[in-house]
């Protein structure tokens, strides 16, 4: 699977529910997408690293949430393009 970080345990994976070819996985590196069912990856968001969960929103896939293992929350209402921490 060309680009995501050897030797790493994914953490959370997510499925775009309309269009099952974009994936996105969880891992302590960072967030990675998928455009290809998984041929190859791209780091999304810098900033979000030692993450422990991620998950899209059935009802709107450009929202997706993920979850750093020190408990802090992130979303994106753009496909992953700007993340915002919620609650602020």
């Amino acid at each position: 699977m060309g680009g995501l970080p050897a030797n790493q345990t994914v953490n959370g994976f997510a499925i775009d529910p309309e269009n099952p070819k974009f994936m996105h996985v969880a891992m302590k590196a960072g967030l990675f997408r998928s455009a290809d069912g998984g041929e190859t990856w791209k780091p999304l968001g810098k900033a979000l690293k030692n993450l422990a969960a991620v998950v899209s929103n059935p009802q709107k896939p450009a929202e997706i949430y993920a979850a750093t293992a020190e408990g802090k929350l992130y979303f994106s209402k753009d496909g992953g393009q700007s993340w915002k921490v919620q609650g602020k």
